[in-house]
């Protein structure tokens, strides 16, 4: 499970993060809060793809900045910048190159994504930007997924899809969103993520 020690993040003299301290002990969470508060932030370094400022998180005991934890993780956020020289194709090959793992061809037809493997990422419509992310997240089966958004922009097929593969997955699930599939989902955590970055649990 994830765990948030007295976590910080600054951006300059901006305090992003500040001290946040929580355990994420239940396999699916639901993470709301204002526009800027910081969700997308603590993604990122819950993906160990930030540095920290202060404090340490960590997966089953082990530090997310370590390559082997790393592999248990799999994230989907707009942040990511993707290298748009590549197809997807390419980069789906790459990703599971990286991780030992099949091509995800069954992910992708769920996702109707086939007909745009050929596409360079530079000349893909934010929703099929979105989709690859996800595929990204998903290809290598991790034990923690970390999803910004994770409906914004798709189509109703992959929307349904998408939630009822979310709903039977195994592993750890913790995503950002608004969306009432995720907020009024008795299958999720509500957790509030407040202002001085607080958690509060919502019954």
């Amino acid at each position: 499970m994830l765990v948030l020690n007295n976590v910080s993040k600054f951006y300059q003299k901006n305090a992003v993060l500040n001290d946040v301290t929580y355990h994420f002990d239940c396999l699916k969470y639901c993470i709301v809060g204002p526009n800027g508060i910081g969700k997308t932030t603590l993604l990122m370094l819950a993906a160990g793809l930030e540095d920290l400022n202060c404090g340490d998180i960590v997966f089953n005991d082990e530090s997310v900045y370590l390559t082997e934890t790393k592999r248990h993780l799999g994230i989907s956020s707009d942040k990511i910048k993707l290298p748009d020289f590549l197809t997807a194709q390419q980069l789906l090959d790459f990703h599971c190159s990286q991780h030992n793992c099949p091509f995800p061809i069954i992910l992708i037809d769920r996702l109707g994504f086939r007909a745009q493997l050929a596409t360079q990422i530079s000349a893909l419509s934010l929703g099929s930007l979105k989709k690859i992310s996800l595929l990204l997240a998903l290809a290598h089966e991790p034990k923690c997924l970390l999803l910004d958004e994770p409906t914004t922009g798709l189509d109703n097929n992959s929307r349904e899809w998408l939630l009822d593969f979310l709903h039977q997955y195994q592993g750890q699930v913790i995503v950002t969103s608004h969306e009432t599939i995720f907020t009024e989902n008795t299958h999720y955590k509500l957790v509030e993520f407040e202002q001085l970055n607080k958690f509060s649990e919502t019954i």
